[in-house]
């Protein structure tokens, strides 16, 4: 399965000025993917096949699981098991925020006795973690059963000194070391992104090998083509958002995975272009009119699937009865092919830029290849921008003061 990109209304010779030091960025971009650990992991077949012996055991006997994690220990796992829609070998919930209501509402349905319990933070100290670990500790131990609640959870975070490292080894509990040299959010292909997906009933080795053929096929440099157009634009100076419009339910969480990519990887030192996710066919009846009619400040891109002809059919006679005859003896598949379809003319003949991605089907192979592809069109744009991919520091004072709150 290739990624098939086009672009509209752009042309990669004419409206970007190369820089000065061109090809001295390029190296800089290909050596920061060539040699980032979070795709050299790839390459490491024997670590998967250990990963996938390991949650074998671990899951065996039991039919429900609980995620805890935020951000990137969460959004990744997600976006792969929304292929499956609905499919799961197993049950899992993912809990990624602290709302107190929802939180205790959905623990208190659940049979938490035959649960499986997955905790991740790369530091072992991130908070909102913690008071979930620590929530159901307590709720284990006001019914005497922490013994049955540790044999249950599998923790991974880095393998150092911390709250949450500490409590595995204290319990005995399972533990699996987080990649120190992998951030959250480009941990998708590592145990933080393997684990829920072989639990989910995932074959993660397609995955694996869609991500490797990806980076492969790097030489293309199809990545670099939007991350020179931000950076050195000739004719479009003002566009400063980017929007990702999805057509199928398969990839709503990876728009969420791809938001958070982009966000903490590029916003910096006053730079950056703000990613926004639409949902086809929902958004285009609440954002469709800022778009086309708005600030002409956004690219756009489309990712398409093929949904001629699936799904359930429509009552023919009663659409001929009510006079709906261009949706006589269609699918709803059909009228979702020609909704993508004509949005995206209607952003191309208005003179949009736009870029389709199409997938021709969305299985493990092609959201390897799609989330290889993202990471490293993020990584070259942050290049461009002369800006690191792989810090947050704005968010540490929001941190800080939590913790000064607290105390």
């Amino acid at each position: 399965m290739t990624i098939k990109t086009c672009y509209h209304n752009i042309n990669f010779d004419e409206d970007h000025i190369l820089p000065m030091q061109n090809d001295k960025i390029l190296n800089r971009v290909l050596d920061s993917i060539n040699n980032l650990p979070a795709l050299k992991i790839l390459n490491n077949k024997l670590l998967l096949t250990s990963i996938i012996d390991q949650i074998s055991k671990f899951a065996k006997n039991k039919k429900l699981f609980l995620v805890l994690g935020t951000g990137g220990s969460n959004l990744g796992a997600k976006a792969l098991i929304n292929i499956l829609q609905g499919s799961e070998k197993n049950k899992i919930i993912f809990f990624d925020n602290i709302d107190p209501i929802n939180f205790e509402n959905n623990i208190n349905k659940l049979d938490l006795l035959n649960a499986g319990f997955i905790v991740i933070s790369k530091s072992g100290k991130t908070p909102e973690t913690l008071s979930q670990f620590a929530s159901l500790i307590e709720i284990f131990d006001q019914k005497n059963s922490l013994n049955i609640f540790y044999k249950n959870v599998l923790i991974i975070t880095e393998d150092k000194p911390s709250p949450l490292a500490n409590i595995a080894h204290s319990n005995n509990c399972d533990i699996m070391s987080h990649e120190k040299e992998i951030g959250g959010r480009f941990s998708i292909f590592s145990n933080v992104g393997m684990v829920p997906a072989i639990i989910a009933g995932l074959d993660v080795k397609k995955i694996h090998e869609g991500a490797y053929q990806e980076v492969k096929s790097q030489s293309s440099n199809e990545f670099l083509n939007i991350a020179r157009f931000f950076r050195y634009q000739k004719i479009n100076p003002n566009i400063n958002n980017s929007v990702l419009m999805t057509y199928s339910d398969a990839l709503f969480y990876f728009g969420k995975w791809y938001l958070q990519l982009w966000s903490e990887s590029i916003g910096k030192d006053g730079k950056g272009i703000t990613p926004i996710h639409s949902i086809g066919t929902t958004d285009q009846h609440s954002q469709l009119q800022l778009y086309l009619d708005g600030p002409h400040d956004k690219f756009f891109t489309f990712i398409t699937t093929e949904h001629s002809s699936k799904g359930l059919k429509l009552h023919q006679k009663t659409m001929e009865e009510q006079d709906i005859k261009y949706l006589s003896n269609k699918t709803m598949g059909d009228l979702m092919q020609a909704e993508q379809r004509a949005t995206i003319d209607t952003f191309i003949q208005n003179e949009f830029p736009v870029r389709e991605i199409n997938l021709n089907q969305i299985d493990e192979f092609s959201i390897g290849r799609l989330m290889a592809f993202s990471m490293m069109e993020t990584i070259a744009t942050c290049i461009f921008f002369d800006v690191n991919p792989f810090d947050q520091p704005a968010v540490e004072q929001g941190k800080i003061l939590t913790k000064k709150y607290l105390s």
